[in-house]
């Protein structure tokens, strides 16, 4: 009767014994470290440590010191607010200055285009003057007369001349202003070309006028010339 081993070794002839003896294996040979930790790697992890929280506790005092307290932002908020205020008020100016600018350079161009023609129309006032003798110097008698044809003719040759050139004026706004006898004088309108005294009369009146005055849209282009009373005494 063959014994175990024989058997074993039948079955496993490679096998130097039928049995292996095997060495136990611990925690320690399977991780290679030691369970706990050294003393010094403990100290290491509190000197770690407390450094951290050195470092937290220290940003958390910087972050305190630069939070300004509501004093200080209410200081702020009306510094800022008078800022606004100031800037608000320099904007409206600003805008009321150009709008001051706007109105008057407007004023200025419809000026401009509107008297353009103040000095041409003031050259041709002399001819309106001298156009206007020349129909007073011919007698009444002889304007309505059917004798003296030619002068006749002459004459309202003249006079249309003159009307026509009195509504070319009026068509850019040139027009005279008459003055009655006995007006009171003023400087603004009359040009006093004599003074003399007439008895029962109020001084200052108008007396003559020998120049009719005209205006060019509201605006005196030329005085009229006149005579005027005087003070007796």
């Amino acid at each position: 009767m063959q014994t175990t081993t024989q058997t074993f070794r039948r079955f496993c002839p490679n096998s130097a014994a039928g049995v292996r003896t095997f060495k136990p294996t611990t925690i320690s040979s399977v991780f290679k470290v030691p369970l706990l930790p050294s003393r010094m790697s403990i100290r290491s992890a509190q000197r770690l440590f407390s450094a951290e929280a050195t470092k937290d506790t220290t940003l958390q005092e910087k972050s305190d010191a630069a939070a300004p307290n509501d004093e200080q932002l209410k200081i702020v908020l009306s510094e800022k607010d008078k800022q606004i205020a100031d800037l608000q008020d320099l904007y409206r100016r600003s805008l009321a200055d150009m709008e001051n600018i706007r109105q008057r350079t407007k004023k200025e161009v419809e000026n401009a285009s509107t008297f353009a023609i103040t000095k041409f129309a003031k050259d041709l006032l002399d001819t309106a003057d001298v156009l206007e003798i020349a129909l007073k110097s011919v007698p009444a008698e002889i304007r309505s007369s059917k004798v003296n044809k030619p002068l006749k003719d002459f004459y309202d040759g003249v006079s249309m001349t003159h009307d026509n050139l009195l509504k070319t004026f009026k068509r850019f706004g040139v027009e005279p202003f008459a003055e009655t006898l006995g007006a009171k004088f003023d400087h603004n309108l009359h040009e006093a070309v004599f003074q003399a005294p007439v008895p029962n009369k109020e001084p200052g009146s108008i007396i003559e006028v020998i120049k009719p005055g005209y205006m060019i849209h509201g605006r005196v282009l030329r005085s009229a010339q006149v005579g005027v009373i005087s003070d007796s005494n």
